[in-house]
C-alpha cells in the first residue's frame, strides 16, 4: 500500500551495506538511513532502501528495477560492500543521478574517487548536520538537472572527441 502523498513525491533509493539483523553494519545503516538520509530528503523524496521493498518477488530483480526507475540514488560506499558497488555500476550504466556518501573512517575507492563524495561521521552531530546540508544541496542541484554524469557518459564523450564510433 502506498504511503501518504507518496505518488506526489520523487523517489530516492538508498544503496547501502545492510548486514545481518543486529549486526554493527545493520545498526549503522538503520541509523544513517533514518537520521541522515531520510531527514535530508524528506518530504521532497520518498526514501527507500532494499529491505523496505515489501512486494513479493525476486529481490535482485526488484532492486535492479528500482535502481533504474527512481529519480535519485544515494549510494553509501562505507565498508566497500560488493553489492553496493554492483548496484552503483548499474546506476552509472543508465546515466541517472547519484549522490555518493561515505563514512569518514573509510577511504574512497580509486574508481569512484573522482566523484564528489559527502564524507561524514555518523557519531558526530556536527558532521551529520553538515552531511544533511550537503545532501540537500546536491539533491537541489539534481532537481535542476545539474548532476554531473557517470564514467559511462565520460567514456562516451571521450570516444566522440577521439573520433571513434559508438
Amino acid at each position: 500500500m502506498p504511503e501518504p502523498n507518496q505518488s506526489a513525491q520523487k523517489k530516492c533509493f538508498v544503496i547501502a551495506p545492510i548486514g545481518d539483523k543486529d549486526s554493527g553494519t545493520r545498526k549503522r545503516s538503520d541509523t544513517v538511513l533514518e537520521h541522515v538520509f531520510k531527514k535530508a530528503l524528506s518530504p521532497e523524496y520518498h526514501v527507500k532502501r532494499a529491505d523496505e521493498i515489501s512486494e513479493p518477488g525476486m529481490i535482485t530483480s526488484q532492486i535492479l528495477q528500482v535502481i533504474q526507475d527512481y529519480d535519485l540514488v544515494l549510494a553509501d560506499l562505507t565498508e566497500h560492500n560488493p553489492n553496493v558497488f554492483y548496484e552503483l555500476a548499474v546506476r552509472h550504466a543508465i546515466e541517472k543521478p547519484i549522490i555518493h556518501v561515505i563514512d569518514t573512517h573509510w577511504r574512497i575507492p580509486f574508481d569512484v574517487s573522482g566523484f564528489r563524495t559527502i564524507a561524514f561521521d555518523f557519531t558526530d552531530l556536527n558532521s551529520v548536520a553538515d552531511a544533511i546540508k550537503q545532501i540537500q544541496e546536491q539533491a537541489t542541484e539534481v532537481s535542476k538537472g545539474n548532476w554531473g554524469g557517470t564514467p559511462i557518459k565520460f567514456a562516451s564523450l571521450m570516444r566522440r572527441t577521439q573520433g571513434e564510433s559508438q
